[in-house]
């Protein structure tokens, strides 16, 4: 049995699609069928070159991190999932997208989403389906993978693993807490999730800021109390009177950066009220720099970084959908799919770097 998987090549150029064999079973490893697999901003990073820091292997990297599959197989032994619930083929599953080394000190920590030996295979390395832009998934033995409850749609699914993961390791990180004011730079993917999750998580108010109008109004349908039009409050200054004003004089507990500018986080840091936490997650490409003030932080003010997220919040992830699925519009988050063997066109379409597009999350679909 053969399988295509997506690779790059060479940075901003098209991608190519090859053919690998597909490995036999080690025990204890699960093989997926991949059924959607998201475009996320650090898919278009890596495309473009402007994150690598280190040259690409001569064989090419695999594409892809986000998404989710059915179990196509399973190897001897993997019979449950990671909450001991049985384990069939056919069964939609969610899995962390984070492949840690297990032995260093952040993954001896329980924190391998900090893992400081993380691996990237490069393209042809055994077991060859390592990325999600692939017809097939290969987890070895131990993956955390959780069964999809039955009553989350496939539309909503995609996202879980990576851009949901993400925000909520985010605000836990920031310590967000019922009353507080939330102010969400960015209105894609992960600004929408992150809005719905801060109301879920009892936030008193959400402000969004974006440009896209179309991207403003799908914020307030996933629970912003307001919303800021970039074009509109066209200065860094004008937007943080605004937040100001709107937080009554009080400003913002939490901001979360998730747009990936640097200017982005002395802005956000302004918006703070006392106590306040600036949360960056956004801002992946190293070499950017901003001149920030340090007296701004004494009253109490915090800058954390935030990665990823640990394996277990996935299932606290899946529940939260399942509570929110009535009132929340997650099935609008993927706008835009596309079948596998149409990446070279997917990812021009998603492209949001010095350019606007339409696309909040495009998908791809073996």
């Amino acid at each position: 049995m053969r399988g295509r998987v997506v690779v790059c090549k060479e940075h901003n150029q098209p991608f190519v699609i090859e053919e690998y064999e597909v490995p036999e079973l080690e025990p204890g490893a699960i093989l997926l069928r991949m059924v959607q697999s998201g475009i996320c901003g650090s898919d278009l990073h890596y495309w473009r070159g402007d994150q690598a820091q280190a040259p690409l292997p001569p064989t090419g990297r695999v594409m892809g991190h986000e998404g989710y599959g059915v179990v196509h197989s399973l190897g001897r032994g993997a019979d449950r999932d990671s909450l001991g619930r049985r384990l069939r083929e056919g069964d939609r599953v969610v899995y962390t997208a984070i492949f840690p080394c297990n032995r260093c000190h952040m993954c001896l920590k329980s924190m391998g989403n900090l893992c400081v030996n993380r691996p990237f295979p490069a393209a042809g390395d055994y077991p060859y389906f390592t990325g999600t832009y692939a017809d097939y998934l290969y987890l070895p033995p131990g993956h955390p993978i959780f069964l999809a409850p039955d009553g989350i749609s496939d539309e909503v699914l995609a996202p879980v693993n990576c851009a949901m993961g993400t925000v909520t390791q985010g605000l836990i990180s920031a310590g967000a807490e019922a009353g507080d004011w939330v102010v969400v730079q960015g209105a894609g993917g992960l600004g929408l999730t992150a809005t719905a999750v801060a109301k879920d998580m009892g936030a008193h108010g959400v402000i969004v800021l974006d440009r896209l109008e179309n991207r403003l109004e799908l914020a307030r349908e996933f629970g912003a109390d307001y919303v800021i039009n970039i074009n509109e409050y066209d200065t860094p200054e004008a937007r943080i009177e605004r937040v100001w004003e709107l937080t009554r004089g009080r400003g913002a507990d939490v901001v979360m950066e998730l747009v990936g500018l640097a200017d982005l986080l002395v802005e956000g840091v302004e918006m703070l009220g006392n106590g306040g936490t600036f949360v960056e997650i956004g801002d992946i490409v190293p070499g950017r720099t901003v001149a920030l003030d340090p007296s701004t932080l004494l009253k109490g003010k915090r800058i954390v970084g935030s990665l990823m997220y640990p394996a277990h919040l996935i299932p606290r992830i899946l529940d939260f959908l399942e509570r929110n699925l009535e009132t929340r519009p997650f099935h609008k988050i993927v706008s835009h799919k596309f079948k596998l063997e149409d990446v070279n066109k997917a990812f021009p379409q998603a492209e949001w770097n010095a350019r606007q597009t339409e696309v909040t999350r495009a998908v791809l679909a073996p």
